[in-house]
């Protein structure tokens, strides 16, 4: 189906987007005249053209939803009925808008606008998603875009609770203002969501992955000295993620766990891949050592299967520093982990960390401030720099990847 073709009405358990009626007037009359719920927004968006809302509904068809321009429905909360009864009343909440529709390439872009007594109740995030899985099930939209001006910092982090990759930052855009708005576009494909993606082999079959993961323990204060702004330092841990692709290619990222935009997860300090990084790999019997010119790494499993607490709250990794614009979701394995013994070293200067296993979990809890050290770029080196501590613990896992964890 085309995204015109009619008005969806898209219900969730909690939420309820539909075509916007005479009834709605005096609600969207407030929402209109509320000069803070727009300041992130463009000044030439439809609700605004007219001093009477009744007119604006009125000339609605004709002007956006027939002529393609856009597709605005109205966002109502579901609340418990006044006089009892088994429906829900539907309370006005704001308006989700499809525009900029392309039929043949497939792309729309979304948008939303709510009124603030609506905000910070994760509102935005569940209409993106209902927008978004309105879009793949039922039309042929396959690219989702979204623009959004980089001082809104919610609405970026609705986008990226949702999988939207910020993939093109710093835009200088026309949004009707006297000076051009610094904007980042936000990119979702459908593709994403299916074993299609770029982790499946030429063939279309599933990667095989052996994923070697180790955390260490390093000063924590160093570690904040490093973080960009809008991310918070959740514990003393650097770790780094191996894997090795269907026996051939090999993966390695540079992490710290963070927590940013209301989200708990991994900050990428750095990655490398083969072939285009001198990464490379051998095994000798039980053992796997991965080789690069700033790093090596050994890993022997001992046969003992278990879970990892550190995962217990990671909902995903932030790429794209400086930017810190990309949220990716974290990838569901479900196989059991074995543990092993590990020993590494950064190379990349003279002093860097290393160390060894201990045969052990250990935890590591967040610890208070007790030095400023001065602001530096996160760089692999820089953070390879912090002497390891203690290692906490390491594991293997072996798996099939069936969706794309899109590392370009």
């Amino acid at each position: 189906m085309k995204l015109f073709d009619e008005y969806p009405y898209i219900e969730s358990d909690t939420v309820v987007l539909k075509k916007m009626g005479a009834a709605d007037a005096d609600a969207l009359s407030v929402m209109v005249r509320n000069r803070p719920l727009y300041r992130y927004l463009p000044t030439f968006l439809y609700e605004q053209k007219y001093d009477d809302v009744q007119e604006m509904l009125a000339k609605m068809d004709e002007e956006c939803f027939l002529p393609e321009e856009s597709l605005l429905l109205g966002i109502y909360v579901k609340t418990p009925p006044a006089h009892g009864g088994d429906s829900a009343d539907l309370q006005f909440a704001g308006i989700a808008e499809f525009y900029n529709y392309e039929e043949k390439k497939g792309k729309a872009s979304i948008g939303c606008r709510l009124l603030p007594n609506f905000w910070g109740r994760g509102l935005a995030t569940a209409v993106i998603g209902m927008m978004k899985d309105y879009l793949f099930t039922q039309t042929d939209v396959r690219t989702i875009t979204g623009h959004i001006m980089q001082a809104n910092r919610a609405s970026a982090c609705a986008a990226m609770k949702n999988g939207f990759l910020c993939k093109y930052p710093d835009l200088l855009e026309d949004w009707g203002m006297p000076e051009l708005v610094e904007t980042d576009k936000y990119v979702y494909k459908k593709e994403w969501d299916t074993a299609s993606g770029d982790s499946s082999g030429a063939d279309g079959q599933p990667v095989h992955v052996e994923q070697f993961v180790m955390a260490y323990r390093a000063d924590q204060d160093r570690i904040r000295a490093l973080l960009p702004d809008g991310f918070t330092s959740l514990r003393p841990v650097l770790r780094i993620n191996t894997e090795i692709q269907d026996d051939k290619r090999v993966y390695v990222e540079f992490n710290t766990p963070v927590e940013a935009c209301g989200r708990r997860g991994w900050l990428n300090i750095a990655n490398w891949k083969s072939p285009a990084d001198p990464v490379t790999f051998e095994r000798e019997g039980g053992t796997v050592r991965i080789t690069a010119p700033f790093l090596t790494l050994t890993y022997t499993g001992n046969g003992m299967e278990g879970g990892c607490p550190a995962e217990k709250d990671n909902e995903g990794c932030y790429f794209n520093v400086p930017h810190d614009t990309e949220f990716r979701p974290a990838e569901t394995v479900t196989e059991n982990k074995e543990f092993c013994d590990c020993a590494f070293a950064w190379r990349f200067h003279e002093g860097d960390a290393c160390g060894r296993s201990e045969g052990r979990t250990i935890p590591a809890y967040e610890t208070p401030v007790s030095r400023q050290y001065e602001k530096c770029d996160l760089t692999a080196e820089h953070a390879a720099a912090i002497p390891c501590e203690q290692v906490l613990g390491t594991y293997i896992v072996r798996f099939e990847r069936r969706r794309g964890r899109r590392e370009d």
